[in-house]
């Protein structure tokens, strides 16, 4: 009996295939990524492959907070998707992508990251007291104000004062309004007030205080003339004159009513009240209008005239005083044409600034800084330069 076996071949298609699922990767959003509102579009991308089904026959379905959306993937496996976000969907997010390929085999990947609101800083307003406001030392002074912000709520805003940088303690704050009250010492103060929201963005709004002693009567030496222009060029010497005192005393002073005068006839009542704070300047000029007397920033005017009504500078010797209603002076000096020059204020130098040393020449110089807009070297109401 002949035995006659057959021996079929198996073909490649007959081996069994290992099935695999797809690999999923999102690239967008980030793990813990902050989006912000105003800043769309979110376009969340991922990347798509499989070791059999072709990356553009995968099926892709993202996921946001569980709501489905069906996506498509490109040849290269890239997917994108528009994530509907807004306003009203700030806070945390989940975001997912699931691929299926031709045998049913899927896999997912997730991401968690953040929607916040705008990038707003909280809007701050100091109600009381109004900016410029003046106050004696003595005063305790009531400081309020309030915040909002577009996302968090008022009573989640941090708020703070500050007095000249300082921290001001011990105010109380509830749902967004926030009060405080405290005494300050004499002087000009800067008042802040500053809210911070749950994104860690701070708005403030800041006010400025005059607190002044209750003006005292001025002594002799207790203001001293301190820096004179005398010779201007930039505007005439009838709108460009002018002359700076220096309080060298611990109390602020009133000179309204007080009299600018020289030795002859030239002499002027100054009108209003003209408060001197301790420690500092004020500047009297023929013309207070800095668009018109050379730039020049001033306190108060006088009469700019040589006939006997009113004060002038003379371009050549002459004397300034400063005499209380009673006729005591407070300050003179004398000076003649040796001490200044053309289109330049003269001044003391600091170290001198008292009424025993700012009558010696030896102690004055032509100033080198420019403050005014005219351009000519001066320093009114500021610190002198020095003369050596």
């Amino acid at each position: 009996m002949l035995l006659f076996f057959t021996i079929a071949c198996q073909s490649d298609s007959d081996i069994a295939r290992v099935h695999e699922p797809p690999d999923v990767s999102i690239t967008a959003p980030t793990l813990a990524q902050v989006l912000r509102v105003g800043e769309g579009p979110y376009v969340a991308t991922a990347v798509v492959a499989d070791s059999f089904t072709p990356a553009d026959l995968l099926q892709v379905t993202w996921t946001l907070d569980g709501t489905a959306a069906e996506g498509e993937a490109d040849g290269q496996g890239a997917v994108a998707y528009t994530m509907p976000l807004s306003y009203a969907d700030i806070g945390p997010h989940t975001l997912t992508l699931r691929a299926v390929d031709e045998d049913g085999e899927d896999a997912t990947a997730s991401v968690e990251f953040s929607l916040l609101g705008p990038r707003e800083a909280p809007v701050v307003t100091i109600t009381s007291p109004l900016d410029g406001a003046a106050f004696s030392p003595a005063d305790s002074i009531t400081f309020q104000g309030n915040a909002t912000d577009t996302v968090t709520a008022a009573a989640e805003l941090i708020l703070a004062w500050d007095v000249d940088g300082a921290p001001l303690d011990g105010a109380v704050t509830a749902e967004g309004i926030s009060v405080v009250v405290a005494t300050l010492p004499a002087g000009l103060h800067t008042i802040t007030l500053s809210a911070t929201d749950t994104d860690a963005e701070t708005g403030s709004d800041s006010i400025s205080l005059n607190v002044t002693d209750v003006p005292i009567e001025a002594e002799p030496g207790d203001l001293v003339f301190s820096e004179l222009m005398i010779d201007p060029q930039v505007v005439d010497d009838t709108i460009g004159e002018w002359v700076e005192l220096f309080n060298t005393s611990g109390s602020s002073i009133d000179i309204g009513g007080y009299t600018f005068r020289d030795d002859d006839v030239d002499a002027y009542e100054l009108q209003g009240s003209i408060v001197v704070p301790a420690n500092d300047y004020v500047v009297l000029c023929a013309n207070v209008d800095a668009a018109t007397n050379g730039g020049v920033p001033c306190d108060a005017e006088f009469v700019r005239d040589s006939t006997g009504n009113g004060m002038a500078l003379a371009n050549g010797p002459d004397e300034v005083v400063l005499a209380r209603p009673d006729g005591t002076e407070i300050d003179w000096l004398h000076y003649d044409e040796t001490w200044y020059s053309l289109a330049v204020a003269i001044g003391v130098d600091p170290k001198y600034q008292d009424a025993g040393n700012n009558d010696d020449k030896m102690h004055w110089c032509v100033q080198t800084t420019i403050v005014s807009t005219g351009g000519e070297p001066g320093t009114p109401g500021q610190v002198n330069d020095g003369c050596e």
